[in-house]
């Protein structure tokens, strides 16, 4: 099934990805930048077909916010949960998303996670968000680099991943545990829960430890991509950025 993506960083990482198949790419004709020239760079070293098409027609595609560019693509390649990775020494942190419904956040968190150089990113296969084109959009394309792993159930896979060399650690609003004062060396699972709803009771108890962040303002809550933005760079710093 094909779907459309659109502006000019999605473009561009979607090209030097290999997540999707591009079918072809589509400029307004007469629009000249910068990046729409490395747009048709990629794309021929690809060998995927630039379309020029007039304005009217481009509008007719109806994208927010398109930067008169835009790519045909096939549907987003999946990982099998039978794939994810084991502890194989060193260190690694896994991303789960427990049952996130929100295309910004959850893209947001898959840009911090393949930025941070993360093995991947666990999403449940029901209930909960897919890699749809607002969230490769607000990724900002990073969903195109990241290896996205749909499972059935995230208690059962947290069990797998300790079972398999991982902690398991659940970023919660209850949590006891200061984020800053947990060892995130060796194999890490980072879970992370939905918008209001948090980190499901059976996959709290679960984790090997829960932790949560100070909040010293007036606001009683940070938005998940946030959150797990400022514990995954713990995280970095801990295991060494190298």
């Amino acid at each position: 099934m094909s779907e459309w993506l659109w502006g000019h960083r999605v473009i561009s990482e979607v090209l030097r990805g290999s997540n999707r198949e591009v079918e072809s790419v589509w400029i307004e004709s007469g629009k000249a930048s910068g990046a729409l020239d490395e747009i048709r760079a990629a794309a021929e070293r690809r060998g995927v077909g630039v379309r020029g098409v007039d304005a009217d027609e481009f509008a007719g595609l109806d994208l927010p916010d398109a930067q008169r560019v835009a790519a045909r693509c096939g549907s987003f390649r999946y990982r099998d949960e039978g794939d994810l990775p084991k502890a194989a020494g060193g260190s690694g942190v896994l991303v789960v998303l427990d049952h996130l419904e929100d295309p910004q956040n959850t893209g947001a968190i898959m840009r911090t996670a393949e930025a941070a150089g993360c093995l991947g990113v666990c999403i449940p296969k029901r209930r909960a968000v897919q890699v749809t084109p607002a969230v490769a959009r607000a990724s900002a394309g990073a969903t195109e680099h990241l290896d996205v792993y749909r499972i059935s159930n995230v208690a059962d896979v947290i069990k797998w991943l300790q079972d398999n060399g991982y902690w398991a650690v659940a970023l919660d609003g209850e949590g006891e545990e200061r984020w800053d004062q947990v060892d995130y060396r060796g194999y890490v699972a980072l879970v992370v829960g939905a918008e209001g709803k948090g980190v499901q009771r059976l996959v709290r108890e679960r984790c090997d430890h829960r932790v949560a962040l100070p909040l010293r303002g007036r606001i009683g809550s940070l938005n998940a991509s946030a959150a797990f933005a400022a514990l995954m760079y713990e995280v970095v710093r801990q295991q060494g950025s190298g």
